[in-house]
């Protein structure tokens, strides 16, 4: 870098001529001298730029009324638009207005980080006190619970909380015991015997009722037989019985043919009879024996049930201790875990706040942040007052005319106050490039006004691009000059007019403010306008802001 200051400089024609070289951090700072911005160096802050430290970049939005600016309803100053410089330039202005120096910048930039520090740090410390009263309330409640299920100690309700985490230490010594299920294996067995008994019952029951049905018969066939003998039995008394007919005396043998008969169906019932008495005994004691068959079969039967019943039984029990033990190892994880948090948390450091807390209220008595807002606000009504003069001298229209103007650095934005009703309009609800216009160079004019006043470091310089934007808006860049002259009747043109003659005004009654204007429109006939002109790049002309004469690189 190259840096001269002084007056009646000669400009270097080639770079042999250039004087002052230096870093780029040194001519940044030769910049801000001469220009008036007095430098604190933040030694924790380095090389690092410092939000808040006004610097020679933030001049510009004071200085330069751009197109993008000239009638936006949006953008107060030139760099408001683009986010990244306007918190600097927000940031910076209580500098230039004569609120703040350089040093009250610095103050409250620390001041910000300390108080932000404090707020973690108290938020840390509520936490910590907080932590440490649900601490005793979560080891209550796990000594409790370990209490119901019989494997910890009741505690007193006034024991302290080295005590309360004392007792649970124990509780995690605890033993569990191991519950083992029934084998299924036997269970099966139990099944496969219960339907083996099962089966056999069934066939025994089956030959017991076939039993009981031959008995029924053979008591039957006893009866039938008893009565057959007893009728049988009169062959018993026919043994006079002779070789004549008792009728005729003639010869006969049919007598004994039918005493014969008789006796041999007797002895054949007699031997049925017999079969009967020795079958009838040998089927009861075949029944008595199926009966005790099957209330042997039922005992058995009862027995398996009674051995299913009990390994049933004990598998819900020993469930339920399974259960039980599982509740008991999760109780047991989680007052392990309790004590592990415990355990990290008390090598956690407090910090002491009350050396913080001083360093703040000191920061704070140097800051001084109610004083402050009274120069700020004694700084915008100022400001606001230069703007309404100079507002009542630009052409404007509806809802304008007449209006006054009302400053704020803190967003930064105008509104308008309507004449007559008082209404508060804010820039998108004034409704006209023109209006805009004219709020634009009221301000510029009256931040100008304002820095003289206040002796603040911003040069008295203003570069306006082309305040015939709103009334000539097909005016390009490439666009030839827009010679005016002769009687004036148009409107747009007559409201332009009023613009240059304030910039005349302005320039003259002030002393150390200088305008640059570029500009399309030309007055011809206005002698002030023509001395003013340094510059006219026409086609005509042959001359151009980049001189047609410089070099031009082959690709081009």
């Amino acid at each position: 870098m190259f840096v001269s200051s002084g007056t009646s400089l000669d400009l270097p024609t080639s770079t042999d001529d250039f004087d002052g070289a230096t870093t780029l951090e040194a001519a940044k700072a030769f910049l801000e001298r001469a220009f008036g911005v007095v430098d604190v160096k933040d030694v924790a802050a380095g090389d690092i730029t410092v939000r808040g430290r006004a610097t020679v970049r933030h001049l510009t939005p004071y200085l330069f009324v751009t197109k993008e600016v000239i009638y936006s309803e949006s953008v107060l100053l030139h760099g408001l638009e683009q986010v990244d410089k306007a918190r600097d330039i927000v940031s910076a202005m209580p500098y230039f207005l004569g609120v703040t120096d350089q040093a009250t910048v610095l103050a409250e930039r620390k001041l910000r980080q300390l108080q932000r520090v404090l707020d973690r740090e108290e938020a840390k410390e509520k936490s910590r006190l907080t932590a440490e009263s649900s601490l005793r309330q979560r080891a209550i409640g796990l000594l409790t619970d370990a209490e119901r299920l019989g494997i910890a100690q009741s505690s007193s309700a006034d024991a302290s909380d080295s005590q309360l985490i004392s007792l649970l230490r124990e509780v995690t010594g605890t033993q569990l015991e191991v519950n083992t299920y029934p084998s299924e294996d036997e269970l099966a067995a139990l099944h496969l015997a219960r339907r083996d008994i099962l089966s056999r019952l069934e066939a025994t029951k089956r030959k017991a009722r076939a039993t009981k049905s031959a008995m029924h018969e053979v008591s039957s066939f006893r009866g039938a037989v008893n009565r057959q003998y007893q009728k049988l039995a009169l062959v018993e008394h026919m043994d006079n019985i002779r070789h004549l007919c008792p009728v005729c005396e003639n010869p006969s043998e049919w007598g004994l043919e039918t005493r014969k008969a008789l006796q041999a169906s007797l002895a054949k019932v007699r031997d049925e009879n017999s079969a009967v008495e020795r079958a009838a005994p040998r089927l009861a004691e075949h029944n008595h024996d199926l009966d005790q068959d099957i209330l042997s079969l039922n005992a058995q039967l009862r027995e398996v049930d009674l051995r299913i019943e009990a390994w049933l039984r004990q598998s819900d029990e020993t469930r339920k201790l399974a259960d039980l033990s599982q509740v008991k190892a999760h109780l047991l994880g989680k007052i392990a875990f309790f004590i592990e948090s415990i355990t990290q948390d008390t090598h956690r450091t407090q910090r002491d706040l009350s050396v913080l807390r001083d360093e703040i209220n000191d920061l704070e008595g140097h800051v001084d942040r109610a004083a402050k807002r009274v120069r700020l606000q004694r700084a915008e009504r100022r400001i606001s007052q230069f703007a309404s003069e100079a507002f009542a001298q630009l052409p404007t229209v509806t809802p304008c005319v007449g209006a006054e103007l009302e400053f704020s650095s803190r967003e930064p934005a105008v509104v308008v106050i309507e004449a007559g009703n008082g209404a508060v309009l804010t820039m998108p609800a004034v409704g006209s490039d023109q209006n805009y216009l004219a709020i634009h160079v009221a301000l510029s004019f009256a931040l100008q006004r304002y820095f003289e006043i206040a002796n603040a470091p911003v040069p008295g310089l203003l570069i306006f691009d082309q305040i015939s934007r709103p009334y000539f808006p097909s005016s390009g860049e490439n666009e030839d000059e827009a010679e005016i002259a002769g009687p004036i009747e148009d409107e747009d043109v007559s409201a332009l007019k009023r613009h240059i003659d304030f910039l005349f005004f302005e320039t003259a009654r002030r002393d150390g403010l200088q305008v640059l204007l570029i500009e399309h429109a030309y007055f011809a006939d206005d002698p002030r306008y023509v001395l003013a002109t340094r510059e006219r790049w026409t086609k005509a002309s042959g001359q151009a802001l980049i001189p047609l004469q410089w070099p031009v690189r082959s690709d081009q």
